[in-house]
């Protein structure tokens, strides 16, 4: 597909397509093996300017736009899913609710950090016993003077371990709303529990925080009150997009290892590539990736809906790119043959890493079920 880019868009590609060649991809497989969190690299994207890409100027940011951070997730998950995934929490999640929601104080405090690469964040809404219904979150925030008091347990959240400030949905006790606050890492009442160990996207600091008594500021609040569940489901609009940007990275990196593959591989004296089989797998792997962009890049330019993309074309964009990356992935397996199966070559990580997006930041379920009631409101 060819994009139609400005100057900055461009500059800001080649900087990070340099910066993953140089300094992601030559240690990828190894934090792969031992679930490294890769802090480093994150701080070293915050020197850069990645992590401030869509915060405004007056903070330190470079007021991008979804699309901006479409095209570089895209490029980073080519490299390494897991650094992708946690670049997304900073671009498309957390720090979007702090510009729309928070106060001069709250923005001032946490943006400027986390443009200056001090600070990273989580977001913090699945647990134990509720997943995508948050009309169902047991975590409960209860006023006491100039505090709300936290109690509950969220469960497999990516930064967990790692973040220094955690977005928090949960249910206030005084009026009954679902919404959401910032708690830092060193509040009292705030545990980091167990780790987990993932079969993919192993780099991304993932545990549970469990939430004792937890106090924070009342003026951490972000999302609370009537309309308060409306406005957290249209920011997920966003953060659907740039998951799925991730699944497309994948799937391109996995389809360029194929055809890398197709060509010096030599079956009864002919490169795989020569036999039809394979050109019609290869052909199958672009078609899906073609649609993946069209979608996941249309999606990511909509704004019809204060400013963010629509459930309908967010949730197809997502669905498409999820499924077609795992559907890509199998094709390169196939391709690869054993080759694609041995932990020598990166196909296998990707494989691993794109199963995990089928279901990282809601089920694909859930999504065909939000499609459904869109195409009943029409």
């Amino acid at each position: 597909m060819d994009l139609q880019l400005n100057d900055d868009q461009k500059m800001l590609l080649e900087m990070v397509k340099k910066f993953a060649r140089n300094e992601i991809v030559p240690q990828a497989k190894r934090r792969d093996e031992e679930a490294e969190y890769p802090l480093e690299i994150m701080r070293q994207l915050g020197k850069l300017g990645i992590l401030g890409l869509r915060a405004p100027a007056q903070f330190g940011g470079s007021g991008g736009s979804l699309f901006d951070a479409v095209l570089v997730l895209e490029e980073i998950a080519k490299a390494d899913a897991s650094i992708a995934g946690n670049l997304h929490v900073q671009l498309n999640a957390t720090p979007i609710y702090i510009m729309k929601y928070g106060g001069e104080e709250i923005k001032e405090k946490f943006l400027t950090r986390l443009c200056e690469g001090e600070t990273l964040f989580s977001m913090a809404q699945t647990e134990p016993d509720v997943g995508s219904d948050l009309k169902d979150l047991r975590t409960t925030a209860r006023p006491e003077n100039d505090f709300y008091t936290i109690s509950g347990t969220k469960s497999m959240i990516s930064l967990a371990s790692v973040a220094d400030v955690h977005l928090v949905y949960l249910k206030f006790a005084d009026d009954n709303s679902i919404g959401c606050l910032l708690v830092e890492n060193k509040a009292e009442g705030l545990e980091v529990g167990k780790k987990e160990a993932f079969l993919g996207l192993r780099g991304m600091g993932s545990a549970e925080l469990v939430f004792k008594d937890c106090r924070v500021p009342r003026e951490n609040v972000l999302v609370k009150g009537p309309g308060s569940l409306r406005k957290m489901l249209t920011l997920f609009n966003g953060t659907r997009v740039g998951l799925g940007s991730i699944s497309m990275g994948i799937a391109e990196a996995a389809f360029e290892e194929a055809l890398a593959h197709s060509k010096v591989r030599m079956i009864s004296g002919k490169p795989l590539i020569e036999y039809q089989g394979i050109q019609w797998k290869l052909a199958d792997m672009v078609i899906k990736i073609e649609c993946m962009k069209h979608l996941v890049y249309s999606a990511a330019l909509d704004t019809q809906v204060e400013g963010f993309p629509s459930r309908l074309n967010s949730s197809v964009a997502r669905v498409a790119a999820a499924k077609g990356a795992l559907e890509v992935t199998n094709m390169a397996m196939e391709i690869l043959g054993g080759y694609g199966y041995s932990k020598e070559y990166s196909l296998e990580r990707y494989l691993r890493d794109a199963r995990g997006l089928t279901f990282t930041g809601g089920t694909l379920e859930v999504l065909y079920n939000t499609i459904a009631h869109c195409l009943r409101e029409k």
